[in-house]
């Protein structure tokens, strides 16, 4: 495990890198964001003390769906994938670290045994691909409309020209 600061705005990781760690918030505030193409930035959700994120794509060995920023300034505890397999699964008594609510997401994700799990991963992957396919959707709105002003902008000009060459040749 390893302790380490970050300051108010800075990313503790960006979507799409490998996944190679979990973090736990020990002060501060994170957002988990999604950058969507035509309106910004948007906040998933947050997590302040005692919560831990990440933990999704560290299991299924997946790159990050989310950025992870730092909404106040603060103190993460890093645990890296081959240390948390080893409290998973070698010292199940300190699995605690991960608190309560970070267990039970990962059991109702990966319990085979009831089909509240597969239900609970399905509305997990739901989640990621309305997503993904809102940020696929502005991305097409944004080059239609830089499309768009490539046509307008000729167009526009034309009829300016236009109307000063009929202006500058119908004064009387």
């Amino acid at each position: 495990m390893r302790r380490f600061a970050v300051d108010k705005g800075d990313y503790i990781y960006q979507s799409e890198e490998a996944s190679g760690a979990i973090y736990l918030v020990k002060s501060g505030m994170v957002e988990m964001t999604t950058q969507y193409p035509e309106t910004g930035e948007g906040v998933d959700s947050t997590h302040g003390p005692g919560h831990v994120f990440g933990e999704v794509e560290i299991i299924d060995s997946r790159p990050r769906t989310a950025s992870a920023r730092a909404a106040k300034a603060c103190q993460l505890v890093e645990i890296p994938r081959e240390e948390l397999m080893e409290i998973l699964y070698d010292k199940p008594e300190k699995s605690l670290i991960l608190g309560k609510s970070t267990f039970e997401h990962l059991r109702a994700l990966y319990d085979d045994a009831s089909l509240d799990s597969d239900l609970e991963r399905l509305r997990e992957e739901m989640h990621v691909s309305i997503r993904d396919a809102v940020v696929a959707h502005e991305s097409r709105v944004v080059k239609s409309h830089n499309g768009m002003a490539a046509i307008a902008v000729p167009i526009i000009l034309l009829v300016l020209l236009a109307g000063a060459s009929y202006w500058f040749f119908h004064r009387a």
